[in-house]
C-alpha cells in the first residue's frame, strides 16, 4: 500500500487519502461501496455467519443490505455537516461529536488512530481516520465490522494496516498540526460529492 495524495472532502476539516491503484480516495470509495447493491449483496454472503451469528440479533441478508445503505447515507451527511459545524463552533468538534480513538486507553496527542461509527445503535459501519486536530481528520479507510473484535478478520487487520500507513505517511509529509494544513499538498473537490 502506497497513498498517491490526499483529498479535502471539507476544507480545512475533512481529509481522506488516496492509495495507489485506486481511482478515487477512501472516503468516497467507502460510501461508494456502501451504496452498491451487488457490493454489499456479496459481503454480507461472504460474511454469513459473522451476519447471523446473534451479535446484530437475526438478520437476512438483504436486511442488511438495506439497513447499509440507509445508515450510510445518514452517516456521510452526518459527518460532513460535523466537519463544517466545527469550522465555526469550538465545542462541537469531529472530535466532540463523531470520532472516539481507536483504543479507549491512548493518550497521545498527534496522530491519534481514530474511529466513526453509523447512526443506528450498535451499528456496524466503521470509519477510521487519524486525527490531528479536534476538528481535523485524515479518512483512512472504514469496514462494516461484524465481530466484537478488530484481529478476527482479514479485511479488518487490512483496515488497521491502512490506518497506521497513514499515520506514517502524515508524519512524512509533515501534517502535525492544524497550521500545517496550509504547507502540504492537498486536492480540493471542486464540488462536494
Amino acid at each position: 500500500m502506497q497513498i498517491e495524495a490526499i483529498f479535502a472532502i471539507v476544507k480545512n476539516s475533512l481529509l481522506a487519502v488516496k492509495f495507489k491503484g485506486k481511482r478515487i480516495d477512501e472516503f468516497a470509495l467507502l460510501f461508494r461501496n456502501w451504496n452498491d447493491v451487488a457490493f454489499l449483496e456479496q459481503f454480507f454472503e461472504d460474511h454469513k455467519a459473522d451476519l447471523q451469528s446473534g451479535f446484530f440479533g437475526e438478520i437476512t441478508v438483504e436486511n442488511a443490505v438495506f439497513r447499509t445503505i440507509e445508515e450510510a447515507e445518514k452517516m456521510e451527511t452526518y459527518i460532513r455537516t460535523c466537519a463544517k459545524k466545527g469550522q465555526i463552533d469550538p465545542y462541537n468538534t469531529l472530535q466532540d461529536l463523531v470520532f472516539k480513538p481507536l483504543q479507549k486507553d491512548d493518550s497521545s496527542f498527534q496522530h491519534v488512530k481514530s474511529k466513526a461509527y453509523g447512526q443506528n445503535n450498535p451499528s456496524w459501519l466503521r470509519l477510521y481516520a487519524v486525527r490531528i486536530h479536534q476538528n481535523l481528520y485524515v479518512v483512512s479507510g472504514g469496514a462494516i465490522k461484524l465481530t466484537a473484535k478488530m484481529n478476527d478478520k482479514p479485511h479488518l487487520v487490512h483496515e488497521l494496516k491502512k490506518l497506521e500507513e497513514t499515520k506514517e505517511y502524515l508524519k512524512e509529509v509533515g501534517l502535525y498540526e492544524e497550521a500545517d494544513y496550509e504547507f502540504i499538498e492537498i486536492t480540493n473537490y471542486d464540488k462536494e460529492i
